[in-house]
């Protein structure tokens, strides 16, 4: 299960305007990686947000993705449907930390 697809929002509102992961401080390795996602993003015109989200509902591992609303109308800005083009993929998968062991 995944209950943080943005990390608390680092790759909600991007590392630039919120370098906080879980909540704290972001170790520069990770804050550097969100950096380098968002223009990679950008080249395909996709929400980095989008791209957090849909990484997560993408992962074999992860069962249920779980985000947090605070009104019915957010719904739409959820991002599940924002197309994604395969190209971006092998992309962001290279700038991902490794998989930890559970």
């Amino acid at each position: 299960m995944n209950a943080a697809p943005y990390g608390s929002g680092i790759l909600a509102k991007g590392p630039s305007a919120y370098p906080r992961y879980a909540y704290s401080e972001a170790d520069a390795d990770l804050v550097e990686r969100a950096g380098q996602m968002e223009p990679a993003c950008e080249y395909y015109g996709v929400p980095l947000a989008a791209a957090a989200l849909q990484f997560s509902l993408r992962d074999p591992r992860i069962t249920s993705t779980i985000i947090g609303m605070s009104k019915p109308e957010r719904i739409p800005q959820a991002l599940a449907a924002v197309p994604i083009p395969d190209a971006l993929w092998p992309e962001l998968d290279a700038l991902a930390a490794p998989p930890r062991e559970l």
